[in-house]
């Protein structure tokens, strides 16, 4: 089994884990993500309609485009 030295993992790369994630991070910690899939994203990557990040990045974005960024 791998460790890591992190001060906290999170679990599922989903929209909720990512973004728990990010506000980890900005508070000064070290994260790191544990996903069962390839990609990080979860049920964003099938969301293929727009309607994604408009508050955050000021334009539309697809589910897949939106876990990119």
């Amino acid at each position: 089994m791998k460790k890591f030295d992190v001060d906290v993992a999170v679990i599922g790369g989903g929209s909720a884990g990512m973004a728990a994630a990010v506000v980890l991070k900005k508070a000064g910690l070290d994260v790191l993500i544990i996903e069962r899939d390839r990609e990080l994203g979860g049920i964003l990557l099938q969301c293929i309609h727009n309607g994604f990040g408009i508050h955050e990045f000021e334009e539309e974005l697809t589910g897949p485009e939106y876990a990119q960024r």
